[in-house]
């Protein structure tokens, strides 16, 4: 009976009934939302990066639902797909307003008398139950009124390339694959402007029958084109065979915008060719490290004026690292000595020191809060008295925590957090080690801190989409005090001590330090030209140490073949050094007078009760080399003159040790004995 009404319907037979209930389907047919509403409500799967250029970067998935991808625009979509999908679904599709009722009429009386299963649908009214995929809606004859009904404003609002443009979007081809542009690429690689004629037809034959199998799949093509059908066979398997190849050379930066909830199509501000050639790099230098167990490496590029990062690699791939998916770039690891620059600057800014002020390198007992700290340089050797542009670019570390001592305040730590290092520990957690970078830092913070070095001390952050605003920067450290470590990491003989002359960090135009932490666990390497500033890491992100790698041969040669490459794609001008008041003249390294070698200020001795007291001596030991006449003062009054070598008797208590030359005071320490 149901049958028999419903090709009554249709054929226009029933029309005083269908008159009579219209106005309550036209009040219960849903919505015809707008086309530009409809559109821009549509989500895609996927995540797609662009670089600056507009040319794909990543494409990455975050509904696991469906696949879809970008909305296509009727006109960047193939005639051949287009005309192929009429002639499946709806020939009559430019001459009908809605309905076909031609089409309607023999479907329903197909379903009255044969039972089949044929349809009479138009792509208007698959397009509703699309937009409003509620079933109870279109069911039975209520609801093939009502999809007549609604149909009919539709296409009063709509105009034909739109609907069809929807409609294309929305649909289901195979699987998983929703619209014309997911559909294409899962099955050819393709874009839809791209689809030929045979490609067309077998996506067509889908839409009515997404889950035929392939032999069923290529029977309805054949029956739509049999002048291709010799072709279909081959081109299914292809299809069924094909492993797409999506864009995959920004994996982190996706994942992080993806965290924040943006879909689509982002343009970003990286640099492709760039992203790439440092992809090369970091593949080649962990390959290379391989048997030292090397495994991670991370890099950030960013545009000194603007801010904008041009390279975002936030691991070594997933053929090489055992956690491909941890982000290099936010990873929180110990600094090292790439903190020195900062602590240096904030000296150099109260006036403390300059680049030419003398410094010892000797071995020292510092004495704080939570006991006795003994600073030692990589290669365990102290060099005696520096300039302060030898100690920062070579990176000697007693001369650091001296540095730190001398600020004494939390001066330098407040100076970090103005910098935005975002995970720091009140100052006491550190004590004087955070000269030598005990820190948990992330590249992130590290880079931008340096780049507030190229920019004469001003901070502001990074931004890697082209549309996005930055806040304005705040000034950190005065121009002086930056330009001044800029200048001292720019010249090479300043790290001649260290690393030598010919090191990885030897080039012209560019300012650089690097850093090893704790047991070798973290390599970095951190510089700027006039443009760019670029941050290295490398190291293993199950904190693993490295064997024998220091920030010089791990991370340095990446961040040099890297900066290489700016200068060579983006030349800049030498960096801007600073004018120096201080004369800058070459002078031998070796303290010009008499100093104190031992006891270190602030040490502390303990007497052996076991031993007798005559037999525990202290030696006081100067450096004197122009033998000149020195004399011990002992608590202000004992006088005793300093030969080499003195061996003094301890007692409980504070004692004060002071070096006189006549009477000039060279030199003062304080030792407590217990």
């Amino acid at each position: 009976m149901k049958k028999k009404l419903i090709a009554c319907i249709v054929a226009g037979t029933c029309a005083v009934g269908l008159a009579t209930g219209l106005g309550y389907y036209v009040n219960t047919a849903p919505d015809v939302p707008d086309f530009v509403k409809v559109e821009a409500s549509y989500k895609s799967s996927d995540l797609f990066l662009v670089d600056r250029k507009g040319q794909p970067l990543q494409q990455w998935r975050q509904d696991m639902s469906k696949r879809s991808f970008l909305w296509v625009k009727y006109k960047d979509i193939s005639p051949e797909l287009i005309s192929a999908v009429l002639l499946s679904e709806d020939r009559n599709f430019q001459s009908h307003h809605g309905v076909d009722w031609k089409a309607l009429a023999a479907s329903a009386y197909q379903r009255s008398f044969k039972d089949s299963s044929r349809g009479g649908s138009t792509i208007s009214m698959q397009l509703l139950k699309l937009l409003h995929p509620r079933k109870d809606l279109w069911q039975g004859v209520s609801g093939k009124i009502r999809q007549i009904v609604a149909v009919s404003f539709l296409e009063s609002r709509w105009s034909k390339e739109q609907i069809l443009e929807a409609y294309l979007n929305l649909v289901g081809f195979r699987g998983e694959a929703r619209g014309v542009s997911a559909a294409v690429w899962n099955m050819y690689g393709q874009t839809p402007r791209d689809v030929s004629r045979l490609d067309a037809t077998l996506l067509a034959v889908l839409i009515r029958s997404p889950n035929a199998d392939a032999k069923q799949w290529a029977q309805r093509a054949c029956w739509q084109a049999p002048d291709l059908c010799a072709a279909f066979e081959s081109r299914i398997r292809h299809a069924n065979n094909l492993k797409m190849n999506t864009s995959n050379e920004a994996l982190h930066l996706a994942q992080r915008i993806s965290r924040e909830g943006q879909r689509g199509l982002v343009q970003t501000t990286l640099d492709r060719e760039l992203q790439n050639y440092i992809q090369e790099q970091i593949t080649g230098q962990i390959r290379k490290l391989k048997e030292q167990n090397v495994n991670d490496a991370a890099v950030l590029v960013i545009e000194n004026a603007t801010g904008e990062v041009w390279a975002y690699v936030g691991g070594s791939g997933g053929d090489l690292s055992s956690a491909p998916y941890v982000d290099g770039v936010q990873a929180l690891r110990q600094a090292g000595s790439t903190l020195k620059p900062f602590l240096y600057a904030t000296a150099f800014e109260k006036n403390l020191l300059h680049a030419e002020s003398w410094i010892e390198d000797s071995a020292v007992d510092i004495v704080f809060d939570r006991g006795v700290y003994k600073p030692q340089n990589h290669d365990r050797q102290f060099y005696g008295w520096v300039m302060v542009k030898t100690a920062l670019g070579s990176s000697l570390n007693v001369p650091a925590v001296k540095v730190f001592k001398l600020l004494n305040d939390d001066s330098f730590w407040s100076k970090l957090k103005n910098l935005n290092f975002k995970n720091l520990e009140d100052p006491e957690h550190y004590g004087p080690a955070l000269a030598l970078g005990v820190a948990d830092v992330t590249l992130e913070d590290l880079t931008l801190a340096y780049r507030s070095l190229a920019r004469d001390g001003y901070f502001g952050p990074m931004k890697w989409q082209a549309d996005e605003v930055l806040s304005s920067a705040q000034s950190v450290f005065t121009p002086e005090s930056a330009k001044e470590v800029r200048k001292i990491l720019s010249e090479n003989q300043n790290r001649a001590l260290g690393f030598g002359l010919d090191s990885a960090l030897a080039l012209s135009g560019a300012a650089v330090k690097t850093g090893t932490s704790k047991d070798m666990r973290d390599n970095w390497c951190v510089g700027m030209n006039e443009r760019f500033t670029v941050g290295v890491w490398v190291g293993n992100f199950g904190g693993e140490p490295m064997w024998n790698v220091m920030g010089v041969t791990g991370a340095a040669p990446i961040w040099k073949k890297t900066m290489m490459w700016l200068q060579e794609h983006y030349p800049s001008e030498e960096i801007k050094l600073a004018e120096s008041n201080h004369t800058s003249v070459s002078k031998p390294q070796t303290y010009p007078g008499a100093r104190i070698l031992y006891p270190q200020d602030g040490m502390i001795l303990a007497l052996d009760p076991g031993i007798p007291a005559a037999n525990q001596k202290m030696p006081l030991l100067v450096e004197n080399s122009q033998h000149r006449d020195l004399y011990w003062q002992i608590n202000e009054n004992e006088k005793i003159k300093a030969t080499d070598s003195y061996l003094w008797s301890p007692s409980v208590g504070r004692h004060r040790f002071s070096l006189f030359e006549g009477e000039k005071k060279l030199g003062e320490v304080s030792v407590l004995v217990k």
